[in-house]
């Protein structure tokens, strides 16, 4: 009786793991995912396909590690940082150093991922674990303490409240062509905070 083991990825040689990491996230900007192919990416590293399907289930795996490794430390290290204590302020900080400066010029790469998530499950649940349940925590803890400090209205669920920020977001890049610059993360911030801000009846 044979049992499936998943590979322990400490025992991946580091020059050719690097390699496939690089191939697979320079082919995903150039082509995009849908176009990329595990063949192609072996290829591109000097490597033979089925050293890529040791240690990655398929193409999207392999572009989520590589994009993945670039950009969690980094995102998450600077969400902490947003503590002026003026929430609407920190949120600006908050977004703009998430979208443009930490994702900036990959955000081709993430809708190439997001895409991909939608038809392998096993990816968006990677996805969603390396990065937007992480990432998404954070966010959640400030809209708490903008809520105890009476910035943000009480009764809001603070999950639903990065939908109503981080939607726009990703409508524009998946959906309709438009700047991701400055002014238009200020835009997008004070939009939701009009729906997020107490009312005046919960500060009497």
């Amino acid at each position: 009786m044979s049992t499936t083991r998943t590979p322990d990825p400490a025992r991946r040689n580091p020059q050719a793991t690097a390699a496939i990491l690089k191939a697979a996230l320079d082919m995903t900007r150039e082509i995009g995912l849908a176009r990329a192919s595990i063949e192609g990416i072996a290829a591109r590293a000097g490597v033979g396909k089925r050293t890529v399907y040791r240690w990655w289930p398929s193409k999207g795996a392999v572009v989520l590690d590589a994009w993945a490794q670039q950009l969690e430390e980094r995102l998450n290290r600077r969400l902490e940082t947003a503590q002026t204590g003026d929430f609407e302020a920190d949120l600006k900080l908050m977004v703009k150093d998430a979208w443009i400066d930490t994702i900036g010029d990959t955000r081709s790469v993430l809708a190439s991922i997001v895409a991909e998530s939608q038809h392998d499950p096993r990816l968006a649940a990677e996805f969603r674990k390396r990065l937007i349940d992480p990432a998404s925590a954070l966010v959640a803890e400030r809209i708490r303490r903008a809520q105890a400090d009476g910035q943000v209205a009480p009764d809001i669920d603070p999950y639903r409240a990065i939908e109503l920020i981080y939607a726009q977001l990703y409508y524009r890049l998946l959906v309709v062509n438009g700047p991701h610059d400055e002014a238009y993360v200020d835009d997008v911030v004070e939009l939701a905070m009009r729906g997020l801000r107490p009312s005046r009846q919960d500060g009497a």
